[in-house]
């Protein structure tokens, strides 16, 4: 039995990005939310390329980097409307 170090890296990101979502719920302000939603995006998205490279689909990355792109264009969108708002 061999050790697959893409699977283990996959694993490794997608604890990282769990991490970072717990990090979402007690954020002292939305600023800090907002890059932890952004991280956890971003190390999901990490993850998903390991994995591709681990199992061979191609359709990983391309669902990886449709939500990528949803959840950058709706942090940025909160980050418009919130702009003048001091928590």
């Amino acid at each position: 039995m061999t050790l697959d170090i893409w699977l283990v890296a996959a694993v490794c990101f997608f604890i990282l990005a769990f991490c970072a979502v717990l990090r979402v719920i007690p954020g002292p302000t939305l600023n800090d939310r907002l890059i932890a939603v952004n991280v956890a995006a971003t190390l999901a998205c990490a993850g998903a390329l390991s994995l591709t490279v681990s199992v061979g689909d191609l359709i990983l990355p391309v669902l990886a980097g449709l939500l990528a792109c949803i959840v950058f264009a709706t942090t940025i969108r909160i980050s418009q409307v919130h702009r003048g708002v001091v928590p």
